[in-house]
């Protein structure tokens, strides 16, 4: 009975090892403003049309809300993402509430559902399909606003 207690702690531990290791390497599960960019940048070429992205929220039924991002210079391209080469006018989007990471974008609506009571910072970045993020002249392309949320 105490060998196969010691077999079983020592598979729990490896398994707890691997687990970390696997979760802690996936980009994805960033979060904050400083690591969002997490697969880096890609500054714009003078030479091509630098796109922007402006967004609002608006309620979207009792205590959710919908997101709907405009964009300029920019197509969301789905079936590219993953590629190596840098994209500038074309890729795919990230939503962070709070600075944290929630979702990937291929389209202009997003239902975020309910937020938080307060204030909630909406941020939507625009990135390449190698999954950098657009920069132009050293700054993010980028767009945020604040959610007062009312109890």
């Amino acid at each position: 009975m105490m060998k196969r207690a010691r077999s079983f702690i020592s598979f729990f531990i490896i398994f707890l090892g691997f687990f970390y290791f696997y979760t802690s390497q996936n980009p994805h599960n960033q979060t904050g403003a400083d690591q969002h960019m997490g697969h880096g940048y890609v500054e714009i070429p003078k030479d091509h049309e630098v796109p922007a992205v402006s967004i609002s929220v608006a309620p979207d039924g009792p205590d959710t809300w919908l997101l709907k991002l405009e964009l300029l210079h920019f197509d969301f391209a789905p079936e590219k993402v993953g590629e190596t080469e840098p994209s500038y006018n074309e890729g795919h989007a990230h939503l962070y509430i709070n600075e944290k990471k929630i979702s990937r974008l291929y389209g202009e609506y997003y239902h975020i559902g309910k937020l938080k009571e307060g204030k909630n910072e909406i941020t939507v970045s625009l990135n390449s399909n190698n999954h950098g993020a657009l920069m132009s002249s050293g700054k993010p392309v980028m767009a945020s606003l604040t959610i007062d949320v009312d109890q």
